[in-house]
């Protein structure tokens, strides 16, 4: 199918490296996750993933990975959060943008790690034909988001209606995956939409890539960002 989008697929590369988002990422540092205890090599939690198929346990480490927070927007008391996580990723330079969400224990802090974003099948064969048409998309945590520190990641407390709305959500997002569509429907408009249980908006600009995009949905919620220094 394809075969006939070989000129287009090429006009579009340079396009590609701009808005696109992938579910593979560079080895960086990572951190345990201090609301788990270590049994053997194993890792228990006082809560199980409502979704255990969003957990990272398939690629190993049960716990996932704590990510430096980069705004905070959590109320004490709330039951559990949502944390939007952006990654660099080796064949792109806009990167990727996914979700991550779960239970907080009485001090704010997390103690399950649920992993989803959108991704297009295919490889680059997806990414490239996403520039052109929409493509099947995948929802589950790769690798990658694993086991690999975040750039930036925000956080945002919900009450247990908001969660369950969004565990809802999610539910039905995995019975049926909403298509990938490059300058359409990215991993950066998927994450933005399970944001809405807790009222977070899209920033004005919402074709923009991963590394900037989060940096523009948190200042558009009304939250501040630590950028990294320069």
């Amino acid at each position: 199918m394809f075969s006939g989008f070989s000129k287009a697929i090429a006009a579009n590369a340079t396009a590609l490296a701009l808005a696109a988002c992938q579910s593979v990422s560079t080895p960086t540092s990572t951190t345990t996750v201090s609301a788990y205890a270590p049994v053997g090599t194993a890792l228990i939690s006082a809560y199980a993933p409502e979704i255990p198929d969003l957990s990272c346990a398939v690629h190993g480490n049960p716990g996932g990975v704590a990510a430096k927070l980069t705004a905070n927007r959590t109320r004490r008391g709330d039951p559990a959060y949502i944390e939007f996580r952006q990654r660099f990723s080796p064949g792109l330079p806009s990167g990727h943008l996914f979700v991550v969400f779960g239970r907080l224990d009485q001090s704010g802090d997390p103690v399950t790690r649920q992993y989803i974003g959108l991704f297009p099948k295919g490889s680059l064969v997806g990414l490239y034909g996403g520039a052109i048409v929409s493509i099947p998309a995948d929802l589950k945590p790769s690798y990658s988001d694993c086991h690999f520190s975040a750039n930036a990641a925000y956080r945002v407390s919900l009450s247990e209606a908001q969660y369950q709305q969004l565990l809802g959500k999610v539910r039905a997002n995995l019975a049926s995956p909403p298509m990938w569509r490059m300058f359409g429907y990215n991993c950066n408009n998927y994450a933005a939409s399970l944001g809405n249980v807790a009222g977070l908006v899209e920033p004005a600009n919402r074709t923009q890539p991963s590394f900037s995009y989060i940096y523009a949905y948190i200042e558009a919620n009304g939250d501040r960002a630590r950028k990294p220094a320069s």
